[in-house]
């Protein structure tokens, strides 16, 4: 079984890959992803993600919560994760109406228990300890965008402005968690690396023999950065039944997180061009190669609190901010303003061990959200405030339960007076569970 299984994971591993390729060039023409460091890409799961984005406290046997790695020592099974989005916006800038789609690779980790509790509770022994571990891949900026700006100037007529942009930034984790009886720390160690690419051409449309502007700016990051977490679960009754041992029926989690900041080293590739069509003429007037320079990312934490009953309810709130005003860019200076965003979610199962329908099965759930981003548009604070719907749909693989998880996001954000965006994003994330892995056989 276990061979099998790891072909199965080694399959969607491949497809995975596939899939964040044929995505990494983003789909969008968002007129935000222009500021700062492009549009950021939550690494919420669809799950915490469908109740508003309680990504502080939210942890589960069956996955891993990559926003607090603390949630790694709750896992019980090896899990591998895969999520994806798609996005409709409708922006509006002044006069100006567009409807574009975009999508791209939301996650990918794999999460395995190296020390499980299944262990002991084969042995009729009480876990006390328990240690996970995790690996993930998942995109946390995008940059796309293609802007036409028009003007007119009596002495010189027609000025067309064109800025475009593409590319992003990816964040490499490796994740540990330790939980010894109701405590449960962890910590998350990622590389971020990636490449953006910014042009802006402009051109005299009313003078025959003018040469027109063309700027080029390509940039590409690295450098390491750091998550620690905690996440504590407070019994508030036991449940108590001749056919089980006692076990808590209701509990009280409060979850936080804490990233350091990070500095990046970037490297600029500079070009300005002047061409005349015309007469078939280009002029390098100027070209840097490979200059050096630093980003620095601020820090950010949150702060999370869930009520959970036995496994058919939970209800939480979620609290998380960043130091943006700190941010820095020496290759492509910006300023950000001090971000912050307020969750509050639930989910429901109707009954989890129902036989005679599938859908009393299924973990319904909804939330809200609203935040501060930290990029300035036009003197003003990009706000976005969405209502979040999900499910969980549970099926079996070789006797193994897995998941397939759905959210919906319904909402809008503005940048400034003129800049506006309403839209509709659905996430889809698949869970694969195995517990034959790290699993002491009972005979030999």
């Amino acid at each position: 079984m276990l061979k099998t299984t790891t072909k199965c994971l080694l399959i969607i591993l491949l497809l995975s890959v596939c899939t964040g390729t044929a995505l990494a060039q983003p789909k969008d023409n968002s007129p935000f992803s222009q500021f700062g460091l492009g549009e950021f890409i939550d690494s919420e799961l669809p799950s915490s993600h469908g109740m508003g984005g309680l990504g502080s406290v939210y942890h589960d046997f069956f996955e891993a919560n990559l926003e607090n790695p603390a949630s790694l020592g709750f896992l019980q099974y090896t899990s591998l994760q895969l999520g994806f989005f798609v996005k409709r916006s409708s922006y509006t800038r002044v006069d100006d109406h567009q409807t574009v789609w975009n999508g791209n690779t939301n996650h990918f980790s794999l999460n395995i228990p190296v020390i499980n509790p299944l262990n002991e509770a084969l042995e009729r022994r009480e876990a006390n300890f328990s240690w996970a571990t995790s690996i993930s891949l998942r995109p946390y900026t995008q940059v796309g965008y293609n802007v036409r700006i028009t003007d007119s100037i009596d002495s010189i007529g027609t000025i067309e402005s064109d800025f475009n942009g593409s590319g992003g930034l990816y964040n490499f984790t490796w994740g540990n968690g330790f939980k010894y009886k109701n405590l449960s720390g962890g910590i998350n160690l990622g590389f971020i690396r990636g490449q953006q690419t910014f042009n802006s051409q402009t051109y005299f449309r009313d003078l025959d023999n003018a040469y027109d502007d063309i700027f080029q700016t390509n940039i590409s990051y690295k450098g390491f950065q750091y998550r620690a977490g905690l996440i504590y679960e407070q019994p508030i009754d036991v449940k108590t039944s001749r056919d089980m041992d006692d076990k808590p029926s209701k509990l009280l989690s409060i979850g936080a997180f804490v990233s350091g900041q990070s500095d990046l080293n970037t490297k600029s590739d500079i070009s300005r061009l002047s061409a005349n069509s015309l007469i078939n003429d280009v002029d390098t007037s100027y070209y840097v190669l490979d200059a050096p320079g630093m980003a620095t990312i601020p820090g950010t934490w949150g702060i999370g609190l869930m009520y959970r009953k036995s496994a058919d309810f939970r209800v939480g709130i979620d609290y998380q901010a960043g130091a943006w005003s700190l941010y820095s860019n020496e290759a492509r200076p910006d300023t950000m303003a001090d971000a912050w965003k307020f969750a509050v979610g639930g989910a429901w199962i109707p009954d989890a061990n129902s036989i005679t329908s599938y859908f009393k099965r299924v973990e319904y759930r909804a939330g809200f959200y609203t935040k501060a981003d930290p990029r300035i548009i036009e003197g003003a604070q990009v706000k976005e405030t969405a209502f979040t719907l999900g499910a969980a749909l549970p099926f079996i693989i070789q006797r193994n339960i897995s998941w397939l998880q759905i959210g919906l996001d319904i909402g809008g954000r503005t940048g400034g007076d003129r800049l506006k965006d309403s839209f509709v994003r659905c996430n889809v994330g698949f869970v694969f569970n195995d517990n034959s892995w790290f699993i002491k056989g009972k005979y030999d």
